[in-house]
C-alpha cells in the first residue's frame, strides 16, 4: 500500500465500524442535503444535443444560445442543476460519432454537477420502502425527494469489487475507497473508458413488438382510460410485488432478528396480498404520490393502450423513464412536444400532480428558467 494513500484505503481500515452500505448512504444523504437548494432542471436528449451543438457554436440562434449561457450561470451561482438519468446515459451512446459523444459528456459533467437520479428499478423500490416505512412508527425518515440523488457513475446502479483476496477488513476498505473513487469519477471519463463497444440495443424493438400485438389482441375489451390503467397496474404489480414482499420481509427479519422465508407458502401468500394491494390502492392520491414513478409508467403505458390507433415504438420505453425521472423529481422538465402532450393530458396531468413545469421548445424554456418578477 503506498504511503500517500491517494484512495483513502488506510483511513477505511480506520473505520472497520461503518459497513459499505453505512458508507453509501451517508454519501448520498450528503449529496441530497448539497442539492435541497438547487432547483431541479431535466433534459432530455434533444435539449442536450441543442446546448452541445451551441456550445461547438455549430447553432448559433439567439434563444438557443441565451438558454445554454442562463444554465450556465445558474448551475454556477448554486440556483439550478441538471441531472441525468439511466435513459440519458444510454442514449449517449447512441451517438455514434466519438467526438460528439464526449463533448456532450463534458456539458453534462458541467450542467448536473456530476448527479444523476438512481436508476429506475431502485426508485422503485426506494419509493416502496419509503412508504412501507411511513406507515410505521419510524418518524425520522429522509425525505424520499433527498434520497434519490446518485453520482454520474452510478447512473446504472452500484458495484463493487469482491472476493479481492484480501481479509474482510482490507476488503471492507477497499470497497468503500473503491466507492469514493467512482463516486468523484466524471461521465466523461467513462464515456473515454467505454469507447464505441457498447452495440445497439434491439430489445425495445422486440418488446414494443410483442406489447403491440398483446394490446391488439384485448383492445375491444378497453372501456375507459381508467379501465385500461387498472389492467396495466394489475400487470405491472405482478413484477412489483415480489419487491414490496421482499421489503416487508427485509424489515421484519431486521427488527426480530428470525429469518423469514423468501419462498414457499407463506412468501406466496404475501407476494399476492401485496398485488391485491397495489392493484386496488393506486384509487387513492397519498399512494400515487407516494409511489410516483410506478404511477407515471403506467399512465403512459394506459394512455398509449386506450388510444387504440397509436402503437407503441422502442423509444417510448426510454422516453417514458424520462418522464418518470423529471416529473417525479425534478421542477423542469425540457423535452419532445409530443411527450409534453402526453403527460400533461387533461386526464393525466402527471405535471400538476407532481408540480413539474414541462416546455417542448426553447423560448418556453428560458421563460421557465428565468426568475419571474
Amino acid at each position: 500500500m503506498s504511503n500517500n494513500d491517494s484512495y483513502g484505503i488506510r483511513r477505511h481500515l480506520e473505520s472497520p465500524d461503518v459497513s459499505l452500505g453505512e458508507h453509501v448512504r451517508r454519501r448520498k444523504r450528503e449529496l441530497g442535503d448539497a442539492l435541497q437548494a438547487r432547483r431541479a432542471i431535466y433534459l432530455d436528449q434533444k435539449f442536450w444535443i441543442i446546448l452541445r451543438d451551441v456550445a461547438a457554436n455549430r447553432r448559433t440562434t439567439p434563444d438557443e444560445v441565451a438558454l445554454l449561457a442562463l444554465l450556465k450561470e445558474q448551475v454556477a451561482s448554486g440556483i439550478a442543476f441538471c441531472p441525468i438519468s439511466e435513459s440519458t446515459f444510454m442514449e449517449l451512446f447512441k451517438q455514434e460519432d466519438a467526438e460528439t459523444r464526449a463533448a456532450t459528456a463534458q456539458l453534462i459533467d458541467e450542467l448536473s454537477l456530476g448527479v444523476s437520479l438512481v436508476a429506475y428499478d431502485e426508485r422503485l423500490a426506494l419509493e416502496l420502502e419509503h412508504f412501507i416505512q411511513s406507515k410505521g412508527e419510524k418518524q425520522d425518515l429522509v425525505p424520499i425527494r433527498r434520497a434519490v440523488w446518485s453520482k454520474l457513475s452510478y447512473v446504472l446502479g452500484q458495484i463493487h469489487p469482491t472476493q479481492t483476496g484480501f481479509d474482510a477488513a482490507r476488503e471492507l476498505a477497499l470497497q468503500k475507497a473503491f466507492f469514493d473513487h467512482m463516486w468523484i469519477t466524471p461521465l466523461s471519463e467513462i464515456v473515454r473508458l467505454i469507447g464505441d463497444s457498447t452495440p445497439p440495443d434491439t430489445a425495445f424493438d422486440r418488446l414494443a413488438e410483442q406489447l403491440n400485438a398483446g394490446n391488439a389482441e384485448h383492445a375491444h375489451e378497453l372501456k375507459s382510460f381508467e379501465h385500461t390503467y387498472a389492467i396495466e397496474l394489475r400487470g405491472i404489480a405482478t413484477l412489483i410485488a415480489p419487491i414490496a414482499a421482499g421489503i416487508v420481509s427485509d424489515m421484519a427479519e431486521l427488527a426480530t432478528g428470525n429469518p423469514m422465508p423468501y419462498e414457499g407458502r407463506e412468501w406466496d401468500d404475501l407476494v399476492r396480498r401485496w398485488h391485491a394491494f397495489l392493484s386496488e390502492s393506486f384509487k387513492s392520491n397519498e399512494v400515487k404520490n407516494a409511489l410516483r414513478t410506478l404511477h407515471i409508467n403506467t399512465c403512459l403505458h394506459a394512455a398509449v393502450r386506450w388510444n387504440k390507433a397509436q402503437q407503441l415504438e422502442a423509444n417510448d420505453f426510454p422516453d417514458f423513464h424520462h418522464a418518470a425521472a423529471a416529473l417525479g423529481y425534478c421542477d423542469v422538465f425540457l423535452t419532445e412536444r409530443g411527450l409534453k402532450s402526453a403527460v400533461t393530458a387533461g386526464h393525466i396531468a402527471l405535471d400538476k400532480r407532481y408540480g413539474c413545469q414541462v416546455v417542448s421548445n426553447v423560448k418556453d424554456a428560458l421563460a421557465a428558467l428565468r426568475p419571474s418578477h
